[in-house]
Formats: C-alpha cells, sequence, structure tokens
C-alpha cells in the first residue's frame, strides 16, 4: 500500500508552496500561506497515522 508516501509526498509539496509563497510575499504570512500550512500539516498527520496504523 503506497498511500502514506504519497501523502507524506504531497504534504512536501504542500510546505515546499506554502515557503515559496511566504517567500514571494516579503517573508509575510498571509492567509493562503497559513492555508498551504494547514493542508500540509493535516497530509503529514494522515500519513503517519496510515504509516502506524498499516505497518
Amino acid at each position: 500500500m503506497h498511500a502514506p508516501y504519497i501523502l507524506a509526498v504531497l504534504a512536501f509539496v504542500f510546505a515546499v508552496a506554502a515557503a515559496l509563497r511566504w517567500r514571494r510575499n516579503a517573508k509575510h504570512f498571509d492567509p493562503a500561506t497559513r492555508t498551504w500550512l494547514l493542508i500540509a500539516a493535516i497530509f503529514t498527520a494522515i500519513a503517519a497515522w496510515l504509516q502506524w496504523h498499516t505497518s
């Protein structure tokens, strides 16, 4: 089952997207940056939970 790994990669992609947006906005957090970070945190939590419960 590859779902935990796919979700972990997606979490990384969302975190990179947040970092790029934060850098582009002169290092100020805006609602979109916080949203990307929240999505990355959710994907990380789900990937960790799946990894822990399906191993």
